[in-house]
């Protein structure tokens, strides 16, 4: 693993994952190159730095993906996809998210400005091989009802899902405990392996957060 700045890079055979660790509230995106297929996952704001890291790279980028569709997770996708001309997706669920200033909380920041142009829906609760690219999107509901989160090569991307020893709340619109967890006995059951990258935090993984992380516990 090396570190440059804000920008962490994890590096397994055939995938790489740049964690770009963003300004505003602290909000983690993630640029996946795979194989055979670049992706970018919740840029929340700081638009001008990641397309600066992205264009330094000279890859092509396939597409966007955002775990949820909260202020802090989906600032700076409909910017970045301008530029690149690739699609954002989003889960069905998140729709009514996306659209309402209060419940993505923009309007909280005095943004009241359409977040997304764009976009194109995944549908059902489980997705296999998203797009033929070997992902796995699960559908989460918990923190928001079209939360996802996001399985590829023996990385887990958990949104806001899961953190480091704690979990997302489920008192802001749309949030649900009863939901919640169900959506943490689904992700208890992966395999232990797995490395967690979370929407805000540190790394960890399946078998760390099943021994320390309360809410896996009880």
């Amino acid at each position: 693993m090396t570190f440059t700045g804000s920008f962490r890079k994890v590096k397994l055979e055939k995938t790489e994952v740049i964690k770009i660790k963003l300004d505003f509230l602290d909000t983690n995106s993630y640029v996946i190159y795979g194989d055979g297929v670049n992706f970018l996952i919740d840029p929340g704001s700081e638009s001008e730095k990641i397309i600066k890291y992205l264009e330094k790279r000279k890859k092509d980028l396939d597409f966007i993906i955002n775990t949820h569709c909260h202020f802090d997770h989906i600032g700076a996708a409909d910017t970045i996809a301008e530029y690149f001309k690739i699609p954002v997706y989003i889960h069905q669920n998140e729709e009514d998210i996306l659209k309402n200033p209060s419940k993505n909380l923009s309007s909280f920041f005095n943004v009241n400005t359409l977040l997304l142009k764009t976009y194109k829906l995944i549908y059902g609760k489980e997705v296999k091989d998203f797009l033929s690219k070997k992902i796995d999107i699960i559908n989460t509901p918990g923190h928001t009802p079209g939360s996802i989160i996001i399985k590829y090569d023996n990385y887990l991307f958990t949104g806001d899902l899961i953190f480091k020893d704690s979990i997302g709340r489920t008192d802001l619109p749309g949030g649900n405990p009863a939901e919640m967890r169900q959506s943490l006995n689904y992700v208890k059951n992966l395999e232990k392996n797995l490395i967690i990258f979370p929407g805000h935090g540190i790394d960890t993984t399946i078998e760390d957060e099943l021994k320390s992380n309360y809410f896996l516990n009880h």
